[in-house]
């Protein structure tokens, strides 16, 4: 969760995203950025396949190469996955060249977040965007309180990645939870979440003081100065209860071992040296979160969103409340989660579930508020609301066109201009967000989902740059099949 500010909220009097300032055709092409691959992707797939079945083409990957050439595509759907000031800038270009433009705030879920602490949403953002999706009751409030202009084109829905959390979509990780399971045996999971204290762009210091320099906190507000130290202070007491918590297992539980996933972001040396290498404990950082809960005895983790995702799952999960900062207030996973006051507490709570005398369990209050917190419907997928909307919307926009039929259009709308950059180089943690991924994979993932949720798409991948997929049921034009196939070899 990152702790970025914004500053105070100003009035907001539209009440629809202005219209481009060029007039460019819209091809039914959705563009999906993404930053985090491990936590992004999934989701992604399951928007893309659902695109596919109604006409659409994909554009998916890496989020800093895809906005660097929104002026090299064509115009259609831009997806952001977040409305931070930076993005802002992005999706004001897009729309300029004529895009439809909305975001998915994948910050948001696993908050219970206050209009005041929107702190990484610009108002910018919210001014360009056609739409934004946003899950759960309180969450939508705030937004709607917080951009009152906006309020129509925030869209309560459910985010995708809990959509294949569901029980009849959780499948596509079985398989691999099964192979999780195999190799490391009985084993509890904790997740780690120190973006700031243990951060791979440096110091805390550093990070705050590049989060002031680019406009995301105001240290000249004393109520930001206080909400700056209260957060660094409860990383920083979650990272001394995590590694007493860590030891106590290791040296009191010893028919358990532990796997400990350090955040994305995160420096993994940190934990790596804090344990000497100990033979039950393993540091790794591989593949996505879900998969890893579902093989583990238990997941612990200190108010962080994979406990929501435990909850979606029906798996045991524990939070570990090492603070009495204010700052706590703000995370859904210390409500929905069973508590543990200490790591001294935790311990004896995970001695208990793994001698099965009192396993972990959920209330009954904890699933309500994780359903109304989440606009968590079984019946209905998120990822088909999104779609849905963007569809009706670039219809609209594009009245008199032909229909959205398959059969309508053989060849591919995707064109890289001229300028099209094929890579670009990573820079600060990049590249450990977003790894290069096989375009095989993909593809074999994409059928994967699309098979979970009885989509019938028979999709192409192509190469679109170093970390970028097209993905269509069209036939790609000879011209760029060359441009792709030289590109390749040297990207």
């Amino acid at each position: 969760m990152s702790m970025t500010a914004v500053p105070p909220a100003r009035s907001h009097e539209r009440g629809t995203a202005p219209a481009p300032t060029r007039s460019i055709p819209l091809s039914r092409i959705l563009y999906m950025p993404m930053e985090i691959a491990s936590r992004e992707l999934d989701s992604r797939l399951l928007i893309a396949a659902l695109a596919l079945e109604r006409g659409y083409e994909i554009v998916l990957g890496q989020k800093w190469l895809i906005e660097r050439n929104v002026e090299s595509m064509p115009a259609g759907i831009y997806l952001s996955k977040t409305l931070t000031q930076r993005d802002a800038r992005t999706m004001a270009r897009v729309r300029d060249r004529g895009f439809i433009v909305a975001a998915i705030d994948e910050e948001v879920p696993g908050l219970v977040a206050r209009p005041n602490e929107l702190r990484w949403v610009s108002d910018e953002a919210i001014d360009i965007a056609d739409y934004v999706f946003v899950g759960g009751e309180n969450n939508v409030g705030a937004y709607r309180t917080r951009f009152p202009g906006a309020a129509e084109r925030i869209i309560p829905c459910l985010n995708p990645r809990w959509d294949l959390l569901k029980a009849g979509a959780r499948g596509i990780y079985a398989q691999e939870a099964d192979r999780i399971r195999q190799r490391y045996g009985r084993f509890i999971l904790i997740n780690t979440n120190l973006g700031f204290t243990n951060s791979e762009k440096g110091p805390a210091d550093v990070m705050v003081s590049e989060q002031a320099r680019t406009g995301k906190l105001d240290l000249n507000d004393p109520a930001v100065c206080h909400f700056v130290d209260e957060f660094l202070r409860m990383e920083r007491d979650n990272f001394g209860a995590v590694k007493q918590l860590v030891q106590a297992i290791l040296d009191q539980m010893p028919e358990i071992s532990v796997v400990l996933r350090p955040h994305p972001s995160e420096r993994i040396d940190t934990w790596v040296t804090a344990f000497n290498a100990h033979p039950r404990l393993t540091v790794i950082r591989e593949g996505a979160p879900i998969p890893w809960i579902m093989a583990s005895e238990a997941l612990v983790h200190t108010n962080c969103t994979t406990g929501v995702e435990a909850i979606a799952l029906d798996h045991p999960a524990l939070c570990v409340v090492a603070s009495d900062s204010f700052v706590l207030g703000r995370y859904l996973a210390n409500r929905v989660n069973p508590l543990a006051h200490g790591a001294g507490e935790a311990l004896a709570v995970l001695k208990q579930h793994i001698a099965g005398t009192a396993p972990i369990a959920y209330t009954r209050e904890m699933r309500d508020l994780f359903e109304r917190s989440m606009s968590f419907d079984t019946g209905e997928l998120g990822a088909a609301q999104i779609v849905d909307r963007l569809i009706a919307e670039r219809d609209r926009r594009a009245s008199g066109a032909a229909p959205d039929a398959r059969s309508t259009e053989q060849r591919s709308q995707w064109m890289p201009g001229r300028s099209y950059k094929w890579s670009i180089r990573d820079k600060n943690v990049r590249g450990t967000l977003f790894p290069n991924f096989s375009y095989q994979a993909v593809s074999d993932r994409l059928r994967q989902i699309a098979g979970q949720i009885g989509a019938k798409v028979e999709p192409r991948i192509y190469f679109g740059g170093s970390k970028v997929a097209i993905i269509t049921e069209r036939h790609m034009p000879l011209s760029v099949r060359m441009r792709q196939f030289i590109m390749k070899k040297v990207a």
